[in-house]
């Protein structure tokens, strides 16, 4: 499970379906209390963005023609210690990682 956290428009379709796709599978995990400790290690994870990220991938969804009709909303993370709740994906690795492993993605960039 990784939230990409660059600009959903560009994303190439797999990488923006599979991120919106990932965020509804964990939402059981997140209402079992799991832990959050590796994916918040691996700049995986930005709990307090987990909703508006999700808005956001289904509106670039809707724009580009894809079908939408899975509303999410904000997990419980008040079982979290302050430091994961507070964690934030460093946008700038995760880009650059992306765009190293999806050539798709790196060409919609530009």
């Amino acid at each position: 499970m990784r939230m990409w956290m660059v600009p959903p428009e560009t994303m190439c379709r797999q990488h923006l379906v599979g991120e919106h796709g990932e965020l509804h599978k964990f939402l059981r995990d997140w209402e079992r209390h799991y832990s959050i400790a590796g994916r918040v290690d691996g700049n995986q994870i930005e709990p307090r963005s987990y909703k508006a990220r999700h808005d956001a991938l289904a509106a670039e969804m809707l724009a580009r023609g894809y079908n939408h009709q899975s509303p999410l909303e904000q997990p419980d993370w008040s079982y979290l210690p302050d430091a994961h709740r507070k964690a934030s994906v460093d946008v700038t690795t995760a880009d650059r990682l992306l765009r190293k492993r999806c050539p798709e993605c790196a060409a919609r960039k530009k």
